[in-house]
């Protein structure tokens, strides 16, 4: 009973994720680059790099998206390890300063995530 369950909440978080991340990426990486620029207060060279990493991320997600096979674990680990590797190359441009204020926007951003899965759970 419980497997049965587990797989298809499983697929809808998954889903939620791909669907979030989507979101994020209807904003080119030079508008995520400039939003991330003022909230943080990055110099050109700190945008720059940053815009870089999510044009190079973006890259990614899109040939993953023309693949077809979102759904397979893999491509969910795929997704995550590059998340991660992104925020970890993000992290290595800013001060001290902006990686506090990074980590705040990045734990903001779960909560939400979080919250619209809850959601999604209640309908």
């Amino acid at each position: 009973m419980l497997k049965k369950l587990i797989i298809p909440l499983m697929l809808v978080a998954f889903i939620i994720s791909v669907q979030t991340f989507a979101q994020g990426m209807r904003m080119t990486a030079g508008e995520r680059a400039k939003q991330l620029s003022e909230q943080l207060k990055l110099n050109p060279t700190q945008t720059k790099k940053i815009e870089e990493i999510f044009t190079k991320q973006q890259d990614q997600m899109k040939k993953m998206f023309e693949s077809g096979d979102l759904g397979s674990a893999d491509n969910r680990n795929k997704i995550q390890k590059m998340r991660e590797e992104s925020n970890a190359e993000i992290m290595k441009t800013l001060t001290a300063k902006q990686k506090v204020e990074y980590k705040k926007i990045l734990e903001e951003q779960r909560k939400r995530m979080e919250e619209r899965m809850r959601n999604r759970g209640n309908q």
